[in-house]
């Protein structure tokens, strides 16, 4: 047995029963792991994040027909209140996107929006990002459905619940990856196999080879 062959047996699932396999990243979704995996790295400014080129290679394991990434990009030169260098965010973010492409994924992306912020009292208290891609997620699977018997997940959000439900009313099977505290009772139900993301953690970590600059994990 050689070393993908023991990583997919053991981490993943024999995708043989499973047909043509199309995943979806929520990027967005996904990155937040990095914080419960690695709460000590990160809370010293030691940055370790979630490994697109490895969460790629670990896709392929299971041999899937189409990849598609889901990731919002910040605006370019535009002073985020969350950031110390205005070109920071838009920098990171790009970064990211372009990674996902060179490792074959096909990338959807869109502007994060500010939205405002206030407290219970009505004091304004700044800008916040949203961006988020349930409806392009949505779309995609819906509208490629013919091309695919299954759909691995990576997401445990409860918004998903009903695209799960109908896919599955017209007879394709649901992989789901998700942390298991952020698992949602909905897709919990609709599922037929569920990957901890908990398990994966020494396959996904983050290795700066390049020298570049790191990334934290809350950006």
């Amino acid at each position: 047995m050689t070393l993908d062959e023991f990583k997919k047996n053991y981490y993943l699932f024999d995708p043989a029963p499973f047909g043509r396999i199309f995943t979806f990243i929520d990027f967005g979704n996904v990155r937040p792991w990095a914080k419960d995996f690695w709460p000590v790295e990160n809370k010293n400014k030691i940055c370790v994040e979630i490994s697109i080129d490895k969460l790629a290679g670990l896709c392929g394991l299971v041999n899937p027909a189409r990849m598609f990434f889901y990731y919002g990009h910040f605006r370019q030169n535009e002073a985020y209140p969350i950031g110390d260098n205005i070109n920071t965010k838009y920098r990171s973010s790009i970064f990211r996107i372009d990674k996902a492409r060179k490792a074959g994924f096909t990338v959807r992306t869109k502007e994060v929006k500010m939205i405002p912020n206030y407290d219970e009292t009505g004091t304004y208290l700044g800008k916040i990002p949203k961006c988020n891609f349930d409806v392009e997620i949505t779309m995609d699977a819906i509208l490629k459905m013919d091309k695919y018997d299954s759909i691995m997940l990576f997401s445990g959000d409860s918004d998903f619940g009903k695209l799960l439900s109908h896919l599955k009313s017209k007879g394709k099977k649901i992989i789901v990856v998700s942390q298991r505290d952020r698992m949602s009772f909905e897709l919990e139900q609709v599922n037929d196999h569920f990957i901890p993301a908990e398990t994966l953690k020494n396959l996904l970590s983050y290795e700066n080879k390049n020298n570049t600059p790191p990334l934290r994990a809350e950006e």
